[in-house]
């Protein structure tokens, strides 16, 4: 960043800058725009692109619902999820295991899923209750193991390896007012033929160091987002990205090409388990509380669109360890198994070429 000081005491460094931009010599991938002034002059300014995601972003979220009839209709709206990849290790082939995830309080009123078929319509995935898994730590956490024909769905996953570690956080000095996007459910335009995931952008606004008291009285520990959430993103998950061109205050070095002209993520940052509230006296038409003896009897609640958010490393923690975990552990040694009592056959393919 320059400051005023430092170009009094270098008058020319404007026009060195002017000249290296122009000659396109200073980090010329970054989005400088060339405009004219007032008085037809040339400048130059430093515009970082508004972000686009990918649509795939919008494929991984799926939506929960009470009954399959109830999917059907897009009636009884309830919260939101997301599709989430571990992959399967030490196998000749490996493959996905594919799990839905949500909120622990969603799935409590809503185990049936709802996904977009690949003919652009809705298709209906009954769950129960037993087929969830919930972290013994009582994090606002669920997660279903599920299979199906890829061929039949238009979606896509989170792979775990891009799930927000605190590492990463460290590495990369993340913190309040870095760029987010909440990709869910707006139960106010949600799509009824097929699902229509909505986006919304916003910042951290606070880091998870105190936990946040839920209705149950459990301290989830939690991201303060500002994405003004609302009803029905209750499972959506968080994503964080550093724009290229960012700075990044604490981070040694990081003026360097490789690492300021790059963007950087997006990685999950958390899941969505609801907004926090604020409680207003009821007024009359003279703005005065209606009880002004006892202003706090008669409130009402009005929605901060402050979002709260599990850290990612709490679903890294459902995830890597305990049932889900040891299933997979199952699973991958049986395929060992039959892999070894069925090696592959020799193909003309299979030796050297030129």
């Amino acid at each position: 960043m320059i400051v005023l000081s430092q170009i009094e005491k270098c008058p020319n460094l404007g026009i060195n800058i002017f000249d290296a931009v122009a000659r396109g010599e200073l980090m010329s991938s970054l989005p400088w725009v060339t405009r004219r002034s007032s008085h037809g002059r040339l400048y130059h300014v430093l515009e970082p692109p508004v972000s686009r995601i990918h649509d795939g972003y919008l494929d991984c979220v799926v939506y929960l619902y009470p009954t399959a009839v109830d999917a059907e209709d897009g009636t009884r709206a309830d919260g939101s999820g997301f599709l989430v990849g571990v992959p399967s290790k030490g196998l000749r082939q490996d493959f996905w295991f594919l799990y839905a995830v949500t909120n622990k309080h969603v799935i409590k009123n809503a185990t049936t899923l709802r996904l977009n078929s690949r003919d652009g319509k809705k298709t209906i995935l009954p769950t129960v209750l037993s087929s969830w898994t919930v972290p013994p730590s009582g994090d606002d956490l669920a997660a279903c193991l599920i299979s199906f024909d890829p061929m039949d769905y238009k979606f896509n996953h989170v792979p775990r390896a891009t799930f927000l570690s605190k590492e990463i956080v460290k590495d990369f000095n993340i913190g309040p007012g870095d760029d987010v996007f909440m990709v869910g459910r707006f139960i106010n335009h949600e799509g009824r033929q097929a699902n229509l995931p909505t986006v919304r952008f916003g910042n951290i606004g606070q880091m998870p160091w105190e936990t946040i008291r839920q209705d149950d009285g459990f301290e989830q520990e939690s991201f303060l987002v500002e994405v003004r959430s609302i009803g029905g993103y209750s499972g959506s998950p968080v994503f964080v990205f550093i724009p290229a061109a960012s700075t990044r205050p604490g981070i040694k070095d990081w003026a360097t090409p490789q690492k300021i002209l790059s963007s950087h993520g997006p990685w999950l940052l958390g899941i969505d388990w609801g907004y926090i509230n604020n409680w207003e006296p009821v007024c009359g038409e003279n703005g005065e509380p209606v009880n002004p003896g006892n202003p706090s009897a008669i409130q009402v609640k009005l929605n901060t669109g402050m979002a709260a958010a599990v850290p990612a490393w709490r679903l890294a923690e459902l995830l890597d360890a305990g049932p889900l975990a040891a299933h997979r552990e199952t699973v991958e040694r049986e395929v060992r198994e039959f892999e070894a009592k069925n090696p592959p056959v020799a193909t003309m393919n299979d030796g050297p070429s030129l």
